[in-house]
């Protein structure tokens, strides 16, 4: 049945590509989210499938999705198909030395007879990259995240030496054939806005918060310079997708030093392959000085230079502007959370209610409340720009709840975990929570 339906929503994708011109939210994300759900029932065959058929589809799939179908292919033993994603990945700016390294692949690399030759070939590969675009992106976005700095007074400088205390720290040297143990003097003497010591004089302290405004106006200043900035540089090139600028993340000696950490693994390859350097800037940045930007980003999401998760970075800019109540207008596109919940009760305490015996460690699923929209008028929007109906974030929201090798946008979660120090208690919370199952 799943087969038949992949072939009536391929046939109806196909019929609408001269219609919808290369419109993503309809010949390619409703592919993906349905791979990525075959990948949340383990059924990989039909997963890689349907990568397949979003990849024929267009020009330029998304790196994130060659990742995932080059999972799913080494799952069923298809080598070959799986060289052949990586290399797209590695041709979009992913280093290839990181590949040996990578959460998943790293078995593989162990254990194909053919990793050697295509590791080689990868080194040669060089990314066909706009450096301009992405240098200038760069700089940008380094601005924003870079503390602004701002020096203190001649009083501010000599209250704080005359009254910073000196600390010892005793290290051991280990040099030579023996280690030796000595004793080294520290004086925190920080040039800094952050510190209020001991009693300061009123005089000081005003100057103290004077520069304090200063800094942080230069900080307000470089975002407006960057948030601006990018926007003209779209302007002039077009949104800067991964091909325009290769994938970024964090620098590859950060994953170097931490190789054998799964944890920073995954969380280098999240970051490399789902991460745009323009929303970067402009989800930084808590204000969009009277922009509406969720036209520049919907037509880059048609055209397929952006995610349609990635919207959602970038708060409420997207929200709908005619409504001039935002505070209580939801963002639909960040929509999907679930919390995980599990209650425990006290030590020493047994529940004589048989219903609830074992339910204090179980985990609960509760989904979140839609106070002015319906499901149904949500998934209409979300659908619109090619994300999932809710039903399908829920359901990846699980999947992510457990650590996993693939990358999936859609649907997250938060877990909590309450003691209760009663049965009665315990009942109660049970029969008010909406649970999603």
């Amino acid at each position: 049945m799943k087969k038949l339906l992949f072939f009536i929503l391929l046939f109806l994708l196909w019929g609408q590509r001269d219609f919808a011109q290369g419109d993503f939210t309809r010949i390619y994300h409703p592919i993906i989210n349905s791979a990525e759900l075959a990948i949340v029932d383990t059924n990989y065959y039909e997963a890689l499938d349907y990568y397949k058929a979003a990849f024929d589809n267009v020009k330029k799939p998304f790196a994130k999705d060659y990742y995932n179908a080059a999972i799913c292919a080494a799952m069923l033993g298809k080598t070959n198909t799986v060289l052949d994603y990586l290399e797209k990945i590695v041709e979009k700016g992913y280093p290839s030395d990181s590949l040996r390294r990578d959460v998943f692949f790293h078995y593989v690399a162990d254990t194909c007879k053919a990793w050697g030759k295509f590791e080689s070939q990868m080194r040669l590969v060089k990314p066909n990259i706009n450096w301009a675009v992405r240098d200038s992106l760069n700089t940008y976005y380094y601005l924003i995240i870079k503390e602004p700095y701002t020096p203190l007074t001649a009083e501010l400088r000599s209250f704080y030496k005359e009254n910073t205390k000196k600390i010892q720290d005793s290290v051991v040297v280990k040099s030579g054939k023996t280690g030796k143990k000595e004793v080294f003097t520290q004086v925190i003497f920080p040039d800094s806005l952050t510190y209020y010591y001991g009693k300061m004089p009123e005089k000081l302290i005003k100057q103290l918060d004077s520069l304090r405004k200063i800094n942080d106006l230069k900080g307000s200043n470089y975002m407006r310079w960057a948030f601006q900035k990018t926007l003209d540089l779209i302007e002039i090139y077009g949104f800067p997708d991964e091909t325009m600028v290769g994938l970024t993340g964090f620098d590859t000696g950060y994953l170097k030093r931490n190789r054998n950490r799964v944890f920073f693994q995954h969380s280098f390859n999240t970051s490399i392959l789902d991460r745009n350097l323009a929303i970067s800037i402009l989800g930084s940045s808590p204000y969009t000085y009277g922009k509406d930007l969720s036209p520049i980003l919907i037509q880059a999401i048609r055209d397929g230079k952006l995610a349609p998760h990635q919207i959602s970075r970038v708060g409420n800019t997207v929200l709908e502007m005619n409504n001039k109540n935002t505070e209580n207008t939801p963002n639909f596109y960040s929509m999907g959370k679930v919390n995980v919940l599990q209650y425990r009760l006290d030590e020493n305490f047994n529940c004589e209610n048989k219903l609830l015996k074992g339910k204090e460690d179980k985990k609960f699923w509760k989904k979140e409340q839609f106070p002015f929209y319906s499901e149904a008028e949500i998934n209409e929007k979300r659908l619109d720009i090619g994300l999932e109906i809710l039903a399908d974030a829920y359901k990846k929201a699980f999947f992510k709840a457990y650590p996993r090798v693939f990358i999936i946008n859609g649907g997250t979660y938060q877990s909590e975990l309450a003691y209760v120090s009663s049965c009665d208690i315990l009942e109660k919370m049970l029969k008010e929570s909406t649970l999603v199952r």
